[in-house]
């Protein structure tokens, strides 16, 4: 199902994302990560697509596995990065010969080793151009990308969120925002959107909090934020990896509380190829009422 029509239905949705296994094992583990997952009755899922185009073909055979296996809507990440329009149109006609139908619109980040993104030649150089040319082909549903703090290479949040404004325009029907970990980015964001047009689909996309310094790891790595009351919970129990997961996941949990009992349409979890801290937080929340 093509996502606009799932959204004009649902007003609110449960989804999740995984990655590309890098082996044979980590093949296995996403299996057994989505047969826990699935009977939680996620409205979709979408997979990621490495940098540099790494994982193309993977990415395509985990989404064409998805939607074979389960009959579940899922939608494939599609970016920038090392890739011509004439090589982007090849892989659109590649993605709707295997029937997906919804894709996620990103930039991309670098690939590994370099330190900015450099327009391919040929290429797009913004996920705003990327839209045009997925939305000219008529065939998708496009969801973007959308950051709460603002994007770190960018001078301001509002800069971004006009860059955001700009991708529904040109036809995104939704947008995903990166983890955060605060209620208020997340509802300033939705303010300035809807201020300037009208109500605006953006799901929090949320990671489970499950690891310390882990967690300081990767928002020193993509531009989130840890705020002060994450850090006071979690500092003194740094030590013991079992009581920072049981607080992490109490924390993840009343976050998503207070998004969806503040008006989100949903939660997008960021699963990691694991089942069972995102399990815990869907099944809370459901037994609480606050998810459908």
């Amino acid at each position: 199902m093509r996502l606009e029509q799932l959204f004009s239905t649902r007003s609110q949705t449960l989804s999740f994302e995984f990655f590309p296994p890098k082996n044979e094992r980590g093949w296995f583990t996403l299996e057994d990560t989505i047969e826990q997952l699935m009977p939680l009755g996620p409205d979709f899922v979408s997979v990621t697509y490495g940098a540099g185009g790494g994982t193309r073909a993977r990415t395509r055979e985990i989404v064409e596995h998805i939607q074979a296996k389960g009959g579940m809507t899922a939608m494939a990440h599609l970016t920038c990065v090392n890739a011509s329009v004439a090589e982007l149109r090849q892989l659109l006609d590649e993605y709707h010969g295997a029937g997906i139908e919804n894709l996620l619109a990103l930039r991309g980040d670098p690939p590994k080793g370099q330190a900015q993104f450099t327009t391919s030649e040929g290429g797009l150089t913004h996920a705003g151009e990327l839209i045009d040319l997925i939305s000219a082909d008529q065939r998708f549903s496009i969801v973007c990308a959308a950051f709460p703090e603002g994007h770190p290479e960018l001078a301001s949040r509002t800069a971004n969120w006009d860059h955001l404004l700009e991708k529904f325009q040109r036809g995104a029907c939704a947008a995903i925002t990166q983890c955060f970990f605060a209620v208020t980015p997340y509802r300033e964001l939705c303010a300035y959107v809807e201020s300037r047009r009208g109500p605006t689909r953006i799901i929090p996309g949320i990671l489970p909090v499950t690891d310390y310094h882990g967690l300081v790891r990767f928002c020193t790595r993509c531009g989130a934020s840890v705020p002060p009351e994450l850090r006071a919970l979690l500092e003194p129990l740094s030590a013991d990896p079992v009581a920072v997961r049981a607080a992490g996941i109490r924390y993840t949990i009343a976050l998503c509380r207070n998004l969806l009992r503040g008006g989100a349409p949903g939660l997008h979890l960021y699963a990691l190829n694991r089942s069972t801290a995102s399990a815990e937080i869907v099944t809370a929340l459901r037994q609480s009422g606050d998810l459908a």
